[in-house]
């Protein structure tokens, strides 16, 4: 749950892994560098859209000089372990390679709006992770958007209204119930009841 908007990344490894890391910070609006001497063709798509930057060459520490964040996934395990050892102490790394080798993670992500779930095995399986993040999507499809919307502008009515505690956290439970969830109408209607206290 860091803000990785416009902040530096460096992505070392140019092949699928790193593929799969650059497109969750691309959607993060990172500012992502790939240093790799070959990048697979998605990695190249992107780089030819102006998604990201690449550099053409092994990753060394000097890379990543001012990084924020820094993701090791070359297919070389031996080497992106000794560049997480060097870069750990200093900034945020995730070896793709071994989890416990860097300082963070980067969980199996879906959001939805204003919600965010987001899940991690700690590297005991990915696929795991991937199979809970697919349930999640199965039980808040697509569309729920202005739902979430409804729930935070709703608790802000709800706290600025002139109510005891025990009414506003009554109607802050009240308004997770899945009617609210499945009907426009409803939440419409909430608000124009909110409007009178």
């Amino acid at each position: 749950m860091v803000n990785m908007q416009n902040k530096k990344c460096i992505v070392a490894g140019g092949g699928k892994v790193a593929l799969r890391k650059v497109k969750a910070l691309i959607a993060e609006g990172a500012n992502i560098t790939v240093i790799s001497p070959v990048l697979c063709p998605e990695l190249e798509e992107l780089e030819q859209a102006g998604a990201i930057a690449a550099v053409r060459k092994k990753a060394a520490e000097s890379d990543c000089k001012d990084a924020f964040f820094v993701v090791t996934a070359t297919n070389d395990d031996k080497a992106n372990q000794r560049l997480a050892n060097r870069l750990k102490h200093r900034m945020l790394v995730n070896n793709a390679s071994s989890a416990d080798n860097g300082n963070c993670h980067i969980p199996a992500s879906l959001q939805r709006g204003r919600l965010i779930l987001s899940v991690s095995t700690m590297g005991a399986s990915p696929i795991l992770a991937r199979k809970i993040k697919d349930e999640w999507a199965q039980e808040y499809p697509d569309g729920l958007e202005d739902y979430f919307d409804f729930l935070f502008n709703a608790r802000e009515m709800i706290k600025r209204a002139n109510l005891n505690s025990v009414d506003k956290k009554g109607l802050l439970e009240e308004i997770t119930d899945n009617k609210y969830k499945q009907s426009p109408q409803l939440r419409d209607d909430f608000y124009k009841l909110l409007q009178n206290f």
